[in-house]
């Protein structure tokens, strides 16, 4: 799972790390703490927690009460769910590192084969 979740830059709130997932995945922040078991929203709170672990310095029952969750086992769930996922399935290991760098503001990410380069960094266009 260590690969899978880099290593935090600054602790955040959990929060901020809520809307950076609602955004991601078009989901309302009341829905992404609800008690829906969807995968449409599960996922995404799976994902809220790997961030959290990494980002804030919330223990797991404290990651639960953020997350409308009535215990924290599931947290413990997520967790491993995600870095299986991450380790198996290389999408879902970008898609963790993309909210990473959207928590971080980072302006640089580095592409594969961007610039007929096997890796480059190439700044990131706002606006």
């Amino acid at each position: 799972m260590t690969e899978c979740l880099p290593s935090p830059s600054r602790p955040l709130r959990s929060r901020e790390i809520l809307g950076v997932v609602c955004e991601y995945y078009g989901l309302g922040h009341g829905e992404l703490i609800s008690p829906d078991k969807t995968r449409r929203v599960s996922w995404p709170r799976q994902m809220a927690m790997a961030l959290m672990r990494r980002r804030t310095n919330l223990s797991t029952p404290q990651m639960a009460e953020a997350l409308g969750l009535q215990c924290h086992t599931s947290v413990i769930y997520g967790l491993k769910a995600v870095g299986k996922r991450c380790q198996n399935l290389p999408h879902f290991q970008k898609e963790f590192e993309e909210m990473n760098r959207r928590l971080t503001g980072a302006d640089f990410v580095r592409h594969e084969h961007a610039h007929g380069r096997p890796f480059s960094t190439v700044r990131v266009r706002r606006g």
